[in-house]
């Protein structure tokens, strides 16, 4: 995980597709990262009064952050686990 793909100009016009690997290799700290991510962006917008203008959206988002929280913790928890 962790692997990022884009694409930019080249010189005659067209595009390639680049690839970039986050600096973490980790698949536990891709999902960390992207946790983070998701968090922040569902508090600023419940700050912003945008959470609960359609039905459902606090419900889907909130349950979706406490599933990666989960599955996150179940990760360390596994990886903690395998290396000592």
């Amino acid at each position: 995980m962790g692997i990022h793909q884009s694409t930019a100009p080249i010189s005659d016009g067209r595009f390639a597709t680049t690839s970039a690997v986050s600096p973490s290799g980790s698949e536990a700290d891709a999902l960390e990262a992207a946790l983070v991510d998701m968090t922040a962006t569902f508090c600023s917008d419940f700050a912003n009064g945008l959470v609960g203008q359609r039905h459902n959206t606090y419900g889907h988002r909130s349950r979706i952050l406490r599933q990666m929280s989960g599955r996150l913790a179940v990760m360390r928890e596994q990886d903690g686990w395998v290396t000592s």
